[in-house]
């Protein structure tokens, strides 16, 4: 990345960065540092691109981080911490007005788009503002409609689309629960394999009896999902 502070459109700009093949994303929402600290030492392992959304700076700031972009409008972030990351080298600035169309996760997420991620993390989309959750998890669609491998992640859930085949592994998994939530009408062909609550050839309709695929366990050191048709999220939880 090369040093200075800029705005303007990414689609532009992107190509200074060449083509990487992970990012995370920080967003203003609740952030566990120490999952932070480790989310991006795996990320320096990989060469990939740190981007702070907004607030984001603050729980950069907190884990001891410095972000290779930063963008948003900035009218949350603390003035103090905001002034002291402008005064440092290396990190692209881009400022955007309050009134705009997307929101500014959604903003970093473009930006991680045209830089070529094929994987990305996002952290700080979650917590007490329901209606921005929700926001968020539909970025999870439009990875999906793109080939991103992506995921939000918290201290006490990971969510992604599911996919078929999808496999989850007990071994190192800080995740006791996995749970699918469906996205469409209906899911259909729904088979889960090494699970506690195995499934056979399971037809989901959405708002009918969908608790029957929630908080289930893995059984075995895998397990594996398969569905024929429909959408829905893969929900990783912990209490």
């Amino acid at each position: 990345m090369s040093a200075g502070h800029w705005s303007g459109e990414f689609a532009v700009q992107a190509s200074e960065c060449g083509s990487v093949m992970t990012a995370l994303i920080v967003a203003g929402g609740e952030t566990d540092l120490s999952q932070l600290a480790g989310e991006a030492e795996r990320l320096r392992e990989s060469e990939g691109l740190l981007i702070a959304a907004d607030r984001g700076l603050e729980a950069m700031q907190s884990a001891g981080l410095i972000p290779d972009v930063a963008v948003g409008d900035f009218d949350s972030v603390d003035p103090k911490v905001l002034e002291f990351f402008l005064r440092r080298p290396g990190i692209r600035f881009e400022r955007h007005r309050p009134e705009k169309n997307q929101s500014d996760t959604e903003l970093a997420f473009f930006i991680a788009r045209e830089a070529g991620v094929q994987k990305l993390t996002l952290m700080g989309v979650t917590g007490t503002r329901l209606d921005h959750v929700l926001s968020n998890i539909q970025l999870l669609r439009e990875a999906e409609k793109e080939g991103v491998d992506c995921c939000l992640l918290d201290a006490h859930n990971r969510i992604r689309m599911a996919k078929s085949p999808m496999t989850f592994y007990r071994e190192g998994n800080p995740f006791s629960y996995v749970s699918f939530i469906p996205l469409s009408p209906e899911v259909t062909g729904i088979t889960l394999k090494g699970f506690k609550y195995p499934l056979t050839d399971y037809h989901m309709v959405l708002g009918q009896e969908c608790s029957l695929c929630v908080s289930n366990e893995l059984a075995e050191p895998e397990g594996m999902l398969t569905f024929q048709k429909g959408s829905m999220l893969a929900i990783e939880s912990r209490d």
